[in-house]
């Protein structure tokens, strides 16, 4: 060989050998690099993982309760993809949806089917969010709250809450919207079904208690197709006032007030007849009078200058009428006798509380005209007349009057509208003559609306309900156990104490209670549908409204 070519080949293949060296070289590097990329990014989605498990966040800055679930059964795939809901709003913007989908700002808490056993763990956490609000309000279960944020607690007080299914409408049996409308809010009523549940017990109704039965039997049923027992119902109120059932347009708070006295008729005579227990009656450990749900109690006062004397009388009362006034021309805060006070010196200021004041003003005549009962005193002064309530009942009917007579003799309907709040205070109408009653216990939540929409000839009744609220037993126990006793007793007790020189009013301070999240329902015969509070509460042909005691 040339020694030319013995140079080439000598230098050109350590060349070549080096070449593919470095080719080994680097391909051995690349493939340990990705292989170690590899490796960190699934520990990072493994520490994401156990992450969101135990519904831990650095970015959530509320406290907030959660369930631990300890049930051991396997729970389904479907099932499982529902998270457990933050109980109260995040402050993260990041949130985690294992549809990928855009989600809608709301939270709960997951309510199973199976029973299992529940513990409450204090922590910081992401509001996981689901897209559907109905879904949400099926979960919804127990509320709980934290009332000052970043105190460390080790476990959590639940609110009380009552929570019922979603609505299902009603057929319409014939222009029968008014009397479905109203049997809507009964459906929502606290303890109204458990009433009925114990009457059902009783022997007594299958026979003279056909009303009450068709009533329970109407709210057993009324998640499956109940036409059969709606039809009961609508025949039994019938047998007591023929107007309503014949197919036409009626009065929806007629209607309620003929359903509730028939139940409360069947009560008194079968009691009478000895076929029903006094248990049955009354609200006490083993059940609920389903009369004491609705019924209230009147006090009449009567003061008279020239003695001073009072006198009392009292009247039972299941629902309050009050009419559609622009002004209320009263000094609230001062009255000619301490006796006429109310618990609370607010002054009503909108809407249902200028009708309330109105029912409960103070009526002035001459004593010659209205002279004093108590004594044979001839007086030359004044004497005054006012109504107020002294038992307030568990749950509240209000009813505003809008149909009035004209001046032509015509009835007419008011189409003004009437602002009714979400929560009220019972006490400025209220008698300081109980001194069983304090401001704290008065407070009073809406559940229920019946509207009616259209003219006075041609109209149409609809309902609006909540099915979750707040529940405070102990006060609702407290409201359901009053009785008044022997009536002409309380009558002389009642004198003695209003005749007393002194300031009877109650001036403790407003508590606020536990706000929870509602759910309203839109009900118009068979169609229903979610809605919102502010739907609820700007109606201008809100007729019947339906408050319970907080």
């Amino acid at each position: 060989m040339e020694p030319l070519s013995i140079i080439l080949l000598c230098v050109f293949i350590p060349v070549i050998v080096l070449l593919i060296l470095c080719l080994l070289c680097l391909s051995l590097y690349w493939k340990k690099k990705w292989k170690s990329r590899n490796i960190s990014t699934d520990l990072e989605a493994h520490t994401c993982t156990e992450i969101v498990s135990k519904n831990i966040s650095k970015e959530c800055g509320k406290d907030t309760f959660r369930f631990e679930d300890e049930r051991k059964s396997k729970v389904n795939d479907e099932e499982a993809q529902i998270p457990l809901m933050a109980l109260g709003e995040s402050d993260s913007s990041q949130h985690l949806n294992t549809n990928q989908e855009n989600v809608i700002d709301t939270t709960a808490s997951k309510k199973f089917e199976e029973p299992r056993t529940k513990s409450y763990v204090h922590t910081k956490e992401i509001s996981l969010q689901t897209v559907c609000p109905e879904s949400i309000d099926k979960y919804t279960q127990t509320i709980y709250t934290v009332e000052n944020e970043g105190t460390q607690t080790d476990e959590a007080e639940p609110l009380n809450v009552m929570e019922f299914d979603p609505p299902k409408g009603n057929k319409n049996l014939g222009n029968t919207c008014f009397f479905n409308s109203a049997l809507q809010a009964l459906y929502f009523t606290k303890s109204f079904k458990d009433a009925l549940t114990t009457l059902k017990k009783s022997s007594s109704t299958s026979d003279s208690m056909k009303l009450t039965k068709r009533m329970f039997d109407l709210l057993e049923k009324k998640n499956v197709n109940h036409t059969q027992e709606l039809r009961g119902v609508l025949n039994a109120v019938r047998s007591i006032n023929n107007q309503f059932g014949r197919g036409t347009q009626e009065d929806s708070y007629e209607l309620l007030n003929t359903l509730l006295d028939g139940i409360f008729n069947e009560l008194r005579t079968a009691s009478e007849k000895g076929t029903l227990q006094s248990k049955d009656l009354d609200s006490d450990n083993k059940g609920v009078g389903v009369k004491n749900l609705f019924t209230g109690l009147f006090i009449v006062i009567y003061v008279y200058d020239s003695c001073s004397d009072v006198e009392v009388d009292f009247e039972e009362f299941t629902s309050l009428s009050i009419p559609i006034v622009e002004q209320v021309e009263h000094d609230f805060d001062k009255s000619p006798h301490h006796g006429l006070q109310t618990i609370s010196t607010e002054e009503p200021c909108k809407g249902i509380d200028k009708g309330l004041a109105v029912l409960t003003q103070i009526e002035e005549y001459e004593e010659s005209d209205l002279p004093c009962r108590v004594c044979t005193i001839e007086g030359s002064g004044k004497s005054y007349r006012r109504l107020l309530v002294f038992q307030p009942p568990p749950v509240l009917v209000i009813h505003i009057d809008r149909f009035t007579m004209n001046d032509s003799n015509r009835l007419t309907k008011n189409t003004k509208c009437v602002q009714y709040p979400r929560r009220f205070n019972m006490a400025k109408f209220c008698s300081v003559a109980n001194k069983e009653l304090s401001a704290n216990g008065l407070f009073y939540e809406l559940y229920a609306v019946v509207v009616h929409s259209g003219a006075l000839g041609g109209g149409h009744y609809y309902a609006y309900v909540n099915t979750t609220r707040r529940h405070d037993v102990k006060i609702w126990q407290e409201h359901l156990n009053r009785s008044t006793g022997d009536v002409e007793k309380l009558k002389s007790t009642v004198q003695e104490y209003l005749m007393e020189k002194r300031d009877l009013r109650d001036n403790s301070r407003y508590l606020n209670p536990y706000e929870v999240k509602d759910n309203w329902f839109y009900v118009s015969d068979n169609n229903v549908r979610s809605t919102n509070i502010g739907e609820v509460l700007c109606h201008k042909d809100a007729y019947i409204l339906f408050y319970e005691v907080q």
